[in-house]
């Protein structure tokens, strides 16, 4: 997006945003933000009362950008419902390998989140993850998973995971081996376990 498009708030926010996630919420300060942001520090100010309000800011646009990002993703993903519950993973390979090499910023947020005056932001990362719930038992749901809840939680397990690996290795293919792990699961679940979407039983067993 061209920033320069932006509203002052939007441009800080989105500035932020991106400091957060390369360097840190702690390490980077209010002054260095304005200077991305090519703002004024009272400025930046006249709309954000505190650092801790400018990341309870940065973090709810982030949780609106990805909710577009995976609607988008799934209304271009394959029909099935099994394939569309292992789409997101896709998803997240992509992501990691384009933008995504820190993993996810809510997880990372939430590591560097101490203190009462994060309260509110923490309730951002806490939303989002039920949101990530929300979306994957429904899609557990619509595929016919007996459990729809319990293979949600799972699948939220294994992203988590592979977002902490692509931030501890910075490869992004640690997602593939998630998305192998969450097609098993998948198909467990489904009673699909010698034809789960995305498996190749001939490559598997060596023939």
């Amino acid at each position: 997006m061209d920033k320069s498009l932006l509203s002052t708030r939007d441009r800080v926010t989105a500035a932020a945003a991106d400091l957060f996630y390369a360097e840190g919420i702690t390490a980077s300060g209010v002054d260095a933000i304005a200077r991305y942001a090519a703002v004024a520090k009272p400025t930046l100010y006249s709309h954000f009362r505190s650092k801790a309000d400018l990341v309870v800011a940065a973090l709810a646009g982030q949780h609106r950008a990805r909710e577009q990002m995976i609607e988008r993703w799934l209304e271009r993903a394959a029909a099935p419902p099994a394939d569309r519950l292992l789409a997101v993973f896709d998803w997240l390979e992509a992501w990691s390998g384009e933008a995504g090499g820190r993993g996810c910023p809510f997880l990372n947020a939430a590591a560097e989140l101490v203190g009462p005056q994060y309260e509110a932001a923490r309730d951002v990362v806490q939303q989002h993850k039920a949101w990530w719930l929300a979306l994957l038992a429904g899609l557990a749901r619509d595929a016919g998973a007996p459990n729809p809840d319990t293979l949600a939680q799972e699948l939220l397990l294994l992203m988590d995971g592979a977002n902490a690996r692509v931030l501890v290795t910075g490869d992004p293919s640690m997602v593939a081996i998630a998305r192998g792990m969450a097609t098993r699961l998948v198909g467990e679940s489904l009673g699909l376990a010698s034809a789960v979407p995305g498996d190749d039983p001939a490559g598997a067993s060596g023939a």
